[in-house]
Formats: structure tokens, C-alpha cells, sequence
């Protein structure tokens, strides 16, 4: 009788047929991390560019309020305005719209809408950047409400 030797370690097929499920899902788990990286880069933008664009009303709110006691007699309800604000070591563009509301129960109040968009890293130029249109595709828009002491009641 013939005795055979039991085997120790893998075919040459197994190898193969394992090596062939590590290249098929290397890539794709590569895949998968590069566009985690990528959604957690665009989640902080989009953040960021809420925060400026809270800012934006917050002060637009304040200027109204300064107004209402007075120490501000020339502040006015622009219909639109623009600028850039510099935070985080980058700069926004933001742009901001006013419009009046009817139909409400409660006169004189506007609606105020701002927009942001990255422009880029701080040290970067704004001299060719046009801040007087709104941002086509803004990374954040923020509505909000204020009374006009100038409107009728």
C-alpha cells in the first residue's frame, strides 16, 4: 500500500483565484476611500460657506436694528449687495438680495436671501473676481427675516 503525503499549503490555482479577488476589490475599496476623503471636503466647504452666509445676516440684521434706535439714520434696506469675506484662511463671495413680502398678516417685513461661494485661498487675488451678480451655483443660501422700520404699518 501506497501512502500518500498530506498536503501542506496552497495550489498553485488557489493562489491564482486569490490574488484574482485582491485586484478586483483593491481598486474598489480605493474607489470608496477617495470618495469618502472627497464628500468630507465638500461637507466642510458647504459649512464653512453656511457660516459666512449666517454672518452676512446676522450683520445685516444688526445694521436694521441700529437703524430702529436710530444711530444709524442712513442705513437703507439695499435690494442687493455683494462682497467677500476672508475666514478660515479662505475667501467667500457672498451676495446678498432683499425683497418685500405681501400677503403677510403682519406688514413690513423682507425677505433676505444671502448666497456664498468659495472663491479660493486667501492669499489668492479678487482684483478679476465680479462680486456685483449672484453665484450661479452657490455652495449655501440662507433666508431670513427682518422688519423695515421704514415701511408702513
Amino acid at each position: 500500500m501506497r501512502r500518500f503525503r498530506q498536503q501542506r499549503g496552497f495550489t498553485l490555482v488557489e493562489t491564482m483565484v486569490a490574488l484574482a479577488i485582491v485586484a478586483i476589490a483593491l481598486p474598489a475599496m480605493v474607489t470608496l476611500v477617495t470618495t469618502q476623503l472627497d464628500s468630507a471636503g465638500a461637507i466642510r466647504e458647504r459649512t464653512y460657506a453656511y457660516w459666512v452666509a449666517q454672518n452676512e445676516l446676522t450683520r445685516f440684521q444688526l445694521l436694521q436694528r441700529e437703524k430702529l434706535k436710530r444711530q444709524l439714520p442712513n442705513f437703507n434696506f439695499p435690494e442687493k449687495d455683494s462682497g467677500v469675506r476672508e475666514m478660515l484662511g479662505l475667501k467667500w463671495q457672498w451676495y446678498m438680495e432683499t425683497e418685500n413680502i405681501d400677503g403677510l398678516p403682519v406688514q413690513g417685513f423682507k425677505r433676505v436671501t444671502v448666497y456664498v461661494n468659495l472663491v479660493g485661498r486667501a492669499e489668492t487675488s479678487t482684483s478679476s473676481l465680479n462680486t456685483s451678480r449672484k453665484p450661479e451655483s452657490s455652495l449655501a443660501s440662507l433666508t431670513g427675516f427682518v422688519s423695515d422700520p421704514d415701511a408702513p404699518r
